[in-house]
């Protein structure tokens, strides 16, 4: 287990999961602004996983998916490549949601902040115990959400 306190350190933590998903990777958090997702190195290694196959998944659980299009061109554009892997939804506003905000990678890496609020939290790279039950929240939260990030604009 390691601590991190900033958002350098969060953002630092998140790459070292990252690096070491192989097959899925899941994010439920407010929004994706302290993560830096567009960060090229960032869109590299999310790029590499889509394009391995083989059942690969991307799972982005947010609770405001507002700014996701305006602020995250590289992201987008992963969607458009990659809408079969990659997946971005809203989480249900009308459901109970968890204060805490994590990152879940494979069955077994969880980063971990108890308040989507705040930056400090924890990371653990064996922690599959706690990533059973957070997987479990994660599926209802996912199963339950009514909007997905579109890769298109239309216009009439």
């Amino acid at each position: 287990m390691s601590l991190f306190e900033t958002p350098a350190e969060f953002r630092d933590a998140f790459d070292a999961l990252l690096a070491g998903t192989n097959r899925q990777l899941r994010v439920y958090d407010h929004d994706l602004s302290l993560l830096e997702i567009d960060h090229a190195p960032r869109q590299e290694a999310l790029r590499a996983l889509c394009v391995a196959g083989g059942g690969r998944r991307i799972e982005l659980l947010l609770d405001d998916i507002s700014h996701v299009a305006r602020n995250h061109p590289r992201l987008m554009q992963l969607v458009r490549d990659f809408g079969h892997v990659l997946e971005i939804r809203q989480a249900d506003p009308d459901a109970p949601r968890p204060e805490q905000a994590f990152v879940l990678g494979d069955r077994h890496g969880v980063l971990l902040r108890a308040d989507k609020a705040v930056v400090h939290g924890t990371l653990h790279l064996d922690g599959a115990r706690d990533a059973v039950l957070l997987n479990q929240e994660f599926e209802g939260m996912w199963q339950r959400a009514p909007a997905s990030v579109s890769s298109t604009t239309l216009g009439l």
